[in-house]
């Protein structure tokens, strides 16, 4: 009981920063080194018992750069953080220039790190941002589509992509049966190109998951 006491009683004697760089670095050590510098300022006599591990992890996880952080206390009297960075999966190049998460959530540019992702060179309203993170994952997941696809373009109703060494451009509806899409497409590319016929198109269309419909170029 006394050792116990004494335990949570003690000062903490430091901090030491986790980033599991499996994660895209978001945000640097140094970062949180130094918002826990300004949290900690009289560490050095700080006692265990005044530390709430949870509001510390809150207080961290309000800086948008990162998705949650996770705080404990080891028995030599230091806090260890661990941080994980929220993880980009498009990022947007229109009036403002940001990322969004899986959820279709906004994050800022990172100071540290310059996410590879899908590019959208539009200015989307905040109601589609959901669905261009679901399309843009489809892109990511896929190494034919990523090296394919140069950017996407939202209008709202509809989202064109443009092709890499093509003039024609991509265009779908929905982002409702992705995959079978993108199947039907990929199969459809590769006999144009057999045929040498792909460049004779302007647009190829993926409005519906089971048909391709093309339009053929006027000049």
């Amino acid at each position: 009981m006394l050792s116990s006491y004494r335990n949570v009683t003690r000062p903490v004697l430091g901090f030491v920063v986790h980033m599991d760089y499996q994660y895209p670095h978001m945000i640097s050590k140094d970062s949180v080194d130094k918002m826990l510098t300004l949290v900690f300022k009289d560490s050095m006599s700080r006692r265990k018992s005044e530390i709430n591990l949870k509001r510390l992890e809150l207080w961290l996880a309000q800086n948008n750069l990162i998705k949650k952080t996770e705080a404990f206390l080891t028995l030599d009297d230091t806090l260890h953080i661990k941080v994980f960075p929220r993880i980009p999966v498009a990022r947007v190049q229109g009036e403002t220039d940001f990322y969004l998460d899986f959820e279709g959530s906004v994050i800022p540019l990172s100071p540290t790190h310059d996410a590879q992702v899908p590019t959208i060179t539009t200015t989307p309203d905040i109601d589609r941002y959901q669905a261009l993170s679901s399309l843009s994952i489809a892109i990511a997941n896929d190494n034919f589509l990523t090296s394919h696809i140069v950017d996407i373009m939202d209008f709202g109703d509809q989202v064109y992509m443009n092709i890499a060494e093509h003039d024609y451009r991509l265009k779908i509806k929905s982002v409702d049966n992705l995959q079978k899409k993108f199947k039907k497409y990929k199969a459809f590319y590769a006999a144009a190109v057999d045929l040498g016929i792909i460049d004779d198109y302007s647009e190829v269309a993926l409005d519906y998951s089971d048909q391709i419909i093309c339009k053929r170029n006027t000049l």
